[in-house]
């Protein structure tokens, strides 16, 4: 059995039910799904949605880009709003972090760590994990988890994309990283260390479906079904077998969120 630890139900993209999702996936072996939060509108639809289903477990978050048009204090309060709303089915914050790209109109990096510090608080707070998102921003997101290191903050470095000093430094932080489709392309080959070396109890696998195909299907959508694709690819970097990162993933993954 695998759980893909992070994808994104319900999306337009997958021109699919949430329930065609999440059978599609069943079928594949794929028993529990992660679904995230990006935005206070879709993190209502998210938990709403997850609701319905006793595999699918919501987080709430805000992507470095998102509400970006709402002040920093009116954003928290809205926040907690839906987190007090929703703090039974909840099991973690974000995704949440330092995006720096071309991304149209979006923060500057100094808004940003704004609002990435104001969700690791309430991560600390509420004692849930903490989801990173993590785009070329690797000093920045490092500086704000030693800043907060402590039994009180834990999480995961979703869609991992650094080297192995970068996974190290997390690593003893107390974090986990996790294995998206990036290890399956062709460009991607130093990430393939990270995968040789992490630790089998540290590291989750997920499909950040719809987006970020498996090189198999990429240009297509992606589906939380593929995580499996991931846990293969995997299995063969360690030169392990697949039900050997199943079986590690799998509890990995529960033990974090606390599922």
């Amino acid at each position: 059995m695998l759980i893909d630890s992070h994808c994104h139900i319900p999306h337009k993209n997958y021109n699919m039910t949430p329930e065609e999702v999440v059978l599609d996936a069943k079928k594949a072996d794929v028993t529990k799904l992660i679904s995230i939060g990006t935005s206070i509108e879709e993190t209502d639809l998210v938990v709403r949605v997850a609701s319905q289903f006793p595999n699918i477990y919501p987080t709430v978050g805000v992507c470095p880009h998102e509400n970006k048009d709402v002040p920093l204090a009116d954003l928290e309060k809205d926040f907690r709003k839906v987190l007090s709303k929703y703090k039974e089915d909840v099991v973690g914050i974000g995704e949440c972090g330092i995006d720096i790209s071309n991304w149209e109109n979006g923060r500057k990096v100094e808004e940003q760590v704004e609002l990435f510090e104001m969700q690791i608080n309430i991560a600390k707070e509420s004692s849930l994990p903490l989801i990173v998102h993590n785009r070329n921003g690797d000093d920045q997101v490092l500086k704000l988890l030693e800043k907060h290191s402590g039994m009180e903050l834990r999480g995961v470095v979703h869609c991992f994309d650094s080297d192995w000093d970068f996974a190290q430094k997390v690593l003893n932080l107390g974090f986990y990283i996790s294995f998206s489709g990036l290890i399956t392309y062709l460009n991607k080959k130093d990430l393939l260390e990270v995968v040789r070396k992490v630790p089998m109890n540290r590291f989750l696998v997920e499909t950040d479906a719809p987006y970020l195909s498996p090189q198999e299907h990429r240009g297509q959508v992606n589906y939380p079904k593929y995580v499996r694709i991931i846990a293969e690819k995997v299995a063969s970097v360690k030169e392990i077998s697949i039900s050997e990162i199943e079986e590690n993933t799998y509890r990995n993954t529960c033990t974090l969120f606390g599922i």
